[in-house]
């Protein structure tokens, strides 16, 4: 059973499959605004890009044992048969939004850019139908991605109660929890281990990203930065090794977190990575910098995707910079991102701070980033985000 135009399998064959799919993980994929496609460039253009978009998601299902259907319009699925690992998934789900996103299709002297959304399914169940809810958390949350879990499911709940018991009882529980991913030298030993958060709902990969921006709506946050903070700092103990805990500039500046990071981390070996929202004061950011760092913190630039942000902050403030995960992506092929690159490599070099090439998940990225001289390296090509206990 074949679709007739894209000529890959139809939705009635989806169907057949799944009733023999011991362990379907499901990845429906759906291209946003489809039909502004439509009336731009007609019927005709439209199915030449569900067309070249499908040549697209079949390649990538071919190079990870995946098998690819059309079921309906502009929405697609992505089937693997196989038991839950949370290292597989996660890598299969970033290398999919990594390969889909921003596609552009040169159709009669034009360029047509896609944009796309996924929703993810790791349940036996009713997985389409989870898919779908997930697809339309996504949509709502305008994320690449989302997983199906009793979390994303209950957003698309109206009840507030709901929704706020829902991630009370996250946080409570110990439901959000901690992978950590080595940032590693040229010889890839670690030098140090970066905190990730996960959703430990059952089976999923969940984005936090979704449930740290309801929970800071809900005000919910507090107990969260702090329940967090405190498991990084019981690791440290443990486990005597360098860990990074990533933060907003928005949290550095907030005086009731400072102050308790201060108190939290004190004597631990502990790098803070810093997102730089442009919102936040500089004035006052830098002075909560120099707070910490008289503490005996590392203080680290992250997301940093050019040489003038690092300029903004003053002279031995920031002890690492960790490069933008897309401009790295785009490294072995993009002379720009090569350039932009080597600009901020020379510089770090020239001001004694340490720079970090991060998102590497190909060889031909990792070579790109050594030849560049980069300090450090994180990746999945190195390792999997993982348990320190």
């Amino acid at each position: 059973m074949i679709d007739a135009l894209t000529k890959v399998s139809s939705h009635s064959a989806f169907e057949d499959k799944l009733l023999t799919c011991k362990s379907p993980k499901l990845f429906l994929v759906d291209i946003k605004q489809f039909k502004n496609i439509n009336l731009a460039f007609g019927d005709e253009g439209g199915n030449f890009v569900l067309c070249a978009f499908s040549l697209t998601l079949q390649s990538f299902a071919k190079a990870h044992e995946m098998e690819l259907f059309r079921i309906k319009d502009d929405k697609f699925i992505l089937l693997l048969d196989t038991p839950f690992e949370l290292s597989k998934m996660e890598c299969i789900t970033l290398s999919l939004r990594d390969t889909i996103q921003r596609l552009s299709y040169a159709y009669q002297n034009q360029n047509i850019d896609l944009a796309v959304h996924i929703g993810i399914s790791f349940d036996h169940y009713e997985p389409l139908e989870k898919a779908h809810k997930a697809l339309l958390v996504a949509k709502a949350e305008n994320q690449p991605f989302v997983t199906y879990s009793e979390f994303a499911n209950m957003l698309m709940n109206e009840n507030e109660e709901a929704i706020e018991s829902m991630i009370k009882g996250a946080i409570d529980n110990g439901q959000i929890v901690l992978h950590f991913q080595a940032i590693v030298d040229h010889n890839e030993q670690p030098s140090y281990y970066e905190a990730l958060l996960r959703l430990a709902y059952h089976q999923t990969v969940q984005s936090p990203k979704l449930f740290l921006k309801i929970a800071k709506e809900r005000n919910l946050y507090d107990a969260l930065f702090k329940s967090i903070a405190n498991k990084v700092a019981q690791l440290s103990d443990q486990t005597h090794l360098r860990l990074a805990l990533n933060l907003s500039s928005e949290d550095i500046v907030n005086p009731e977190y400072l102050s308790f990071l201060k108190t939290c981390f004190s004597g631990k070996d502990i790098v803070l990575e810093i997102q730089y929202d442009q919102r936040t004061s500089l004035d006052v950011l830098q002075n909560a910098i120099r707070e910490l760092k008289e503490m005996g913190l590392s203080i680290a630039l992250d997301n940093v995707d050019n040489e003038e942000l690092i300029h903004t902050f003053e002279t031995e403030m920031i002890d690492i910079v960790k490069v933008y995960g897309e401009l790295i992506r785009h490294l072995a092929l993009d002379a720009s991102a090569q350039f932009t690159c080597k600009a901020m490599v020379a510089f770090c070099k020239s001001k004694n701070i340490q720079i970090v090439a991060t998102q590497l998940n190909a060889k031909a990225v990792v070579e790109a980033a050594r030849e560049l001289d980069f300090d450090f390296f994180q990746g999945y090509i190195f390792e999997q985000p993982h348990t320190l206990t």
